[in-house]
């Protein structure tokens, strides 16, 4: 497939493919299951307006491709387009001939997604990778094996062999990697009943949404488990440590705000009300993962360290309330 397959270091206007398609189908339908990183919406647009052409005609989203025709689209450059992939450092965790972990900084897409087709982290490790072959003496393609939000810092993991990458993939889709973030949050975290509490499970279902209230009042809850443990206490802040046991779409930042205790600066589910010294994001970083390692066959632990802004907040918020610490 073409979403799958194409080298994410380079910059181009222009895709062209032959369908391999084995029985006639929609075009949108065909487009869609090859360009991973567009909606069906976005794709049916590209067609309406001109974009798509097949054996070098203009089509219509019902229009049937078979085997052997010609698809060329024209895509727009879209925004952030770098000027040199080597001037984006990334502190890298952990690599071998199979993995490679990084520490991802905030403010940073992880894939292509809308009009963000270039400045992303894969378009990253696609360069750094690029000339690169695997075992089996094929050019490595880097993979997520998970996701991370464009705020959210932290470890992250990408394949770079494609069974390594399967077999680690389906260890975070079955819920075998064990994985704590830490979160600084507004207020003090209490239990069900409204009391203080060091520790607490919150298990609310969620669906997902673009706010708080359409998360929680939504057709299609799914079952939803957060861990959370009290890290540090202030006087109007905490430092939370989070364990997710499912994945959920925003799932720590929609259980947190859940209970009163947003995370500060989460604008889309949380007040998002910024002190002048606290940096212009939500503070949630992904400290810790572990998962068994396919081919050293033992589990494997990997950590990063607070990035520099949330660390000089909490180190603020030590020296001016004399936070006390719990864990």
């Amino acid at each position: 497939m073409i979403g799958r397959g194409r080298d994410l270091s380079l910059i181009r206007d222009e895709l062209a493919f032959t369908v391999k398609a084995t029985s006639p189908q929609r075009l949108d339908h065909y487009l869609l299951k090859s360009l991973d990183w567009k909606s069906r919406t976005r794709i049916q647009r590209l067609i309406r307006e001109g974009y798509v052409r097949v054996n070098g005609e203009e089509s219509k989203p019902s229009r049937r491709v078979i085997r052997g025709d010609a698809v060329t689209i024209r895509l727009s450059m879209g925004v952030d387009v770098p000027t040199a992939y080597d001037a984006i450092q990334f502190e890298v965790l952990y690599e071998d001939r199979w993995l490679v972990a990084v520490n991802k900084p905030a403010g940073l897409l992880v894939h292509p997604s809308g009009r963000h087709v270039y400045n992303t982290l894969m378009n990253y490790m696609h360069h750094l990778h690029r000339g690169e072959m695997t075992e089996e003496g094929q050019p490595v393609v880097p993979r997520l094996c998970h996701r991370l939000d464009r705020d959210t810092t932290g470890v992250l993991v990408v394949g770079k062999d494609s069974n390594v990458h399967r077999l680690v993939q389906h260890q975070f889709e079955n819920r075998l990697v064990t994985k704590e973030y830490f979160a600084l949050v507004e207020g003090t975290l209490r239990d069900e009943y409204g009391k203080a509490t060091l520790r607490r499970t919150i298990d609310i279902p969620i669906g997902e949404g673009t706010s708080l209230a359409t998360c929680l009042d939504h057709t299609a809850l799914k079952p939803s488990r957060t861990d959370v443990e009290v890290v540090r206490e202030f006087s109007d802040y905490s430092l939370l440590a989070c364990r997710p046991f499912t994945g959920r779409q925003n799932q720590i930042r929609v259980h947190l705000a859940a209970i009163g205790c947003p995370i500060v600066g989460d604008q889309r589910y949380g007040k998002g009300v910024l002190r002048d010294e606290f940096p212009d994001r939500y503070l949630l970083h992904s400290r810790k993962l572990r998962f068994f390692h396919p081919r050293w066959k033992s589990s494997f632990e990997l950590g990063a360290e607070l990035p520099e802004d949330f660390r000089t907040v909490v180190e603020r918020l030590v020296t001016t309330n004399n936070g006390q610490r719990h864990a």
